[in-house]
């Protein structure tokens, strides 16, 4: 499984707990960081402004997949 997917599963899983906002940033990276997601963790410190357009788009940047590589 790519990078890049292994970061989609991990949202889907914090979003389907209920707990917050996706764009919530900062509440998101606290939930991944307690359930394990240390990949969607990174993405978020790393880059916020992909991690946004992911949440909109539902979609990886094409950058982000390049990097991801």
């Amino acid at each position: 499984m790519s990078k890049a997917e292994t970061i989609k599963q991990q949202a889907k899983a914090v979003a389907k707990t209920g707990r917050t906002n996706m764009f919530a940033t900062k509440a998101v990276f606290e939930i991944a960081m307690e359930m394990g997601y240390h990949e969607l963790a990174d993405f978020i410190f790393m880059d916020t402004k992909a991690y946004a357009h992911f949440i909109l788009a539902d979609e990886m940047p094409q950058s982000t997949q390049e990097e991801m590589l």
